[in-house]
């Protein structure tokens, strides 16, 4: 599956670029050159405002989409994945995870069932050439066909907040219909909430994604967003991400996210490991959502503390004040989390950090 874009694309994604860059935003090169928005400068309080009350587009172009097309495509990805991706109708999404056969995370994912026979692998950015050869090195005589839909010319850009399906609607979109035609190219647009917060992630054909972005911002309660403005979000949703909440190398249990990962459907790469670890164990750390006390001023990475032991950092911190409160994402030993004991943030100092589980805490079985 190797990444050639049309002749054109590049140039379209420069002039994307540009606009980004006018904006003051930092961009951070991926695969096949393509760019994702990091921050914008002076932003980042409207950019909040446009994901909780209004439309924030954000340009996803640098993720890899790969599909798996053909009879056994679903029972082949169903033994590589941790979710239940044949539970997926048509038109749904489910993240998920790739894990190594001792049950350690290497990739998160988002698997989304296309069509009868054929589900799309969405990539986060800089993970696509990885997944795909563990993708085609597992694949040997299941009836199906890899192929990367960037090279077919469709790339990812979110729509997030609650003005999102009422602009797209003014541009053609029809919730009854996972494609729809914008200007004689079929998008495919699929809600997936990020949380509580209203998403539709698409798949836009690159000759008409240059229109598609100024259709959307053209309207008064919509622009662009970035990287850090969706990580406030995400931190407000209490969603960890891989890479600043997690690793490489962390087990799903101590991440928080069940519903990632499916403890019925059978067999799959590191299932035994989580089977064990969810019906006879548990993880020595966990994350879970901090609340900090505004006069507080903590910076992520910094350590947690209670009873003046050294039992965790924090990993996400929002600047969103919200009833005297900013929130934040942290991983502590388990032993603190299962109590949801105050925490502090030096040794001695008063424990006055909130702490609790995250909204898709993996609930254990007795």
């Amino acid at each position: 599956m190797h990444k050639h874009f049309f002749k054109g694309a590049m140039e379209i994604f420069k002039k994307i670029d540009a606009h980004h860059l006018k904006l003051g935003c930092i961009l951070k090169e991926f695969e096949g050159g393509v760019r994702l928005p990091i921050s914008y400068s002076d932003r980042l309080s409207e950019e909040i405002n446009l994901l909780i009350h209004g439309c924030g587009l954000f340009d996803l172009k640098a993720c890899w989409l790969i599909a798996l097309t053909g009879k056994d495509a679903g029972t082949f990805l169903q033994g590589i994945v941790t979710s239940d991706v044949l539970k997926l109708k048509i038109g749904q999404i489910q993240s998920s995870w790739i894990c190594d056969n001792k049950g350690k995370i290497l990739h998160h994912l988002k698997i989304l069932r296309s069509h009868e026979i054929e589900w799309v692998v969405i990539c986060d950015p800089g993970q696509g050439k990885s997944v795909a050869t563990i993708l085609d090195n597992f694949h040997v005589r299941e009836k199906l066909e890899l192929s990367l839909l960037n090279n077919k010319e469709m790339f990812r850009v979110d729509v997030i907040g609650p003005k999102s399906i009422a602009i797209l609607e003014g541009m053609g979109f029809s919730g009854e219909k996972l494609e729809w035609d914008f200007e004689d190219f079929k998008i495919l647009s699929v809600q997936f909430n990020l949380g509580k917060t209203f998403r539709l992630i698409n798949f836009v054909n690159a000759k008409v994604i240059l229109n598609f972005f100024n259709q959307v911002i053209k309207d008064d309660k919509a622009d662009l967003v970035s990287q850090k403005s969706f990580d406030e979000l995400r931190v407000l949703e209490g969603i960890p991400r891989i890479g600043i909440d997690y690793n490489i190398g962390n087990l799903p249990q101590e991440v928080g996210l069940g519903d990632h990962i499916s403890y019925k459907k059978g067999c799959y790469i590191g299932q035994e490991t989580h089977s064990r670890m969810f019906y006879r164990g548990h993880a020595n750390w966990i994350s879970v959502w901090l609340f900090i006390p505004v006069n507080i001023k903590p910076l992520a990475g910094e350590k947690l503390f209670h009873e003046s032991k050294d039992i965790g950092k924090i990993t996400s911190l929002g600047s969103f004040e919200l009833n005297g409160f900013i929130q934040g994402i942290g991983m502590i030993k388990n032993e603190v989390a299962k109590d949801q004991i105050m925490l502090s943030l030096k040794d001695r100092s008063a424990p006055v950090i909130k702490q609790k589980k995250l909204p898709f805490y993996i609930e254990k079985t007795n």
